[in-house]
């Protein structure tokens, strides 16, 4: 069996994709995997065929954009880019590496190829791999979308109309018309709304995320199934763990313009006596000078990193959000856009950390969540990674190889 992944994302979506594909490798499947040109060394120190449908320079000024960085503009900003260029590119990888009767498509949620293809060739069973419970509209409990205090959540018939309101002025005038190009030359009918409900596989979702961090997910498609979190980081970096227990501070490994933030955290261990990692993938994010007990580091892997550290200040991805749950450290969130929000909303209510919204008030938050005796430690909640989710991909795969069973039995 042939599995054509997707990972058209930053480091936080290409890990879980990876971990995927190299259990599937191990369990007999060819793999090949599609993603941006910075991620592709991963992929291929991993064992897996890769394809990149993304150039170094475009991932670059794309994700170098400010504006990709803002609620609204940034997910409208990216789902454009997909679709005008990772759209068509992600079609000819299937149809290269396509063999009938013996291929599944394991795809990230912005691979709209895959899900028309699946249209196209329904022998073909795809799997929509979901990172974060955000993707989901539940309308018992809907996900933040942005930081703004008025975000409505109920009641029910306001949230539907909110939803409406925003595919039908937003969403569809930025991605419906190439969509539909390319569902009409496979012949296929268009659709409306195509992030309502149309988007996620009807064979299998994968939840890379566990139950207990979004209950409401639990029964909104049944085809559903929650994996855990994939923590598996796929680095091979070397370095010796910091002895002093330092506070992490990170803007994710695709963000460029968090220099100002990195002189506000610099400030801020100084004054609460305390030392600092400052972790990004670009130097130019770095003060020129920093006081003894702040240090500027690359990236590492946060599964050997973390349990080291005394806590962390980070944006909110989902990747590192679940490296910080596994690793028992409170965390301190301060969300720009996409799935931020929500995560962040997330472990403050499960007693995990808090929510940063001005980084005036980073000392004083800081200081807060690690010395007030009243808010509740990451590793005293009732929430702890289950030693099982270590391994979430094997589980996924489980669920893979069954759908690959059913879709024999409905095809033979």
């Amino acid at each position: 069996m042939r599995a054509i992944l997707s990972a058209p994302g930053s480091r936080g979506d290409v890990n879980p994709m990876i971990a995927i594909g190299r259990r599937l490798q191990e369990t007999g499947h060819q793999v090949v995997i599609s993603l941006a040109e910075p991620y592709a060394e991963i992929a291929v120190q991993a064992g897996l065929e890769v394809e990149v449908v993304i150039a170094h320079q475009e991932f670059t000024e794309a994700l170098g954009d400010p504006h990709v960085w803002k609620p609204i503009r940034g997910p409208l900003q990216v789902f454009r880019t997909v679709v005008s260029e990772f759209l068509e590119r992600q079609r000819e990888v299937i149809q290269r590496y396509h063999v009938p009767g013996d291929t599944i498509l394991v795809s990230h949620p912005l691979d709209l190829a895959s899900r028309i293809f699946r249209d196209a060739h329904p022998a073909t069973p795809l799997a929509s791999v979901h990172l974060q419970p955000v993707i989901l509209r539940t309308m018992q409990d809907p996900p933040r979308l942005s930081g703004w205090w008025f975000e409505m959540s109920r009641p029910t018939w306001l949230m539907r109309a909110t939803y409406w309101l925003i595919d039908t002025l937003a969403v569809d005038p930025a991605i419906r018309r190439p969509i539909n190009r390319m569902r009409s030359e496979f012949g296929l009918n268009a659709v409306r709304r195509p992030l309502h409900q149309w988007w996620h596989s009807p064979d299998l979702i994968l939840a890379m995320y566990p139950e207990w961090f979004a209950p409401a997910t639990k029964e909104f498609l049944p085809q559903l199934q929650h994996c855990g979190f994939p923590l598996q980081d796929n680095s091979a970096e070397q370095f010796s763990p910091p002895e002093d227990h330092p506070i992490v501070f990170t803007s994710g490994t695709a963000h460029h313009h968090c220099r100002s933030f990195f002189e506000a955290a610099a400030q801020a261990c100084v004054e609460l006596n305390r030392p600092g990692l400052l972790m990004s993938t670009f130097p130019e994010n770095f003060p020129s000078t920093l006081p003894d007990t702040v240090k500027p580091m690359p990236y590492v892997s946060f599964s050997r990193l973390l349990p080291h550290c005394s806590a962390i200040v980070h944006h909110g991805g989902i990747g590192t959000t679940s490296q910080a749950l596994a690793a028992g450290i409170p965390q301190l969130i301060r969300p720009m856009a996409f799935d931020q929000f929500d995560n962040a909303s997330r472990i403050e209510k499960l007693g995990c950390g808090r929510w940063l919204r001005n980084d005036r008030h980073l000392a004083k938050t800081l200081d807060q969540m690690l010395n007030d005796p009243q808010q509740p430690r990451a590793e005293d909640a009732n929430v702890g990674i289950r030693k099982n989710e270590n391994d979430a991909a094997s589980l996924a795969v489980s669920h893979l190889q069954e759908m690959v069973l059913r879709n024999k039995r409905l095809n033979s």
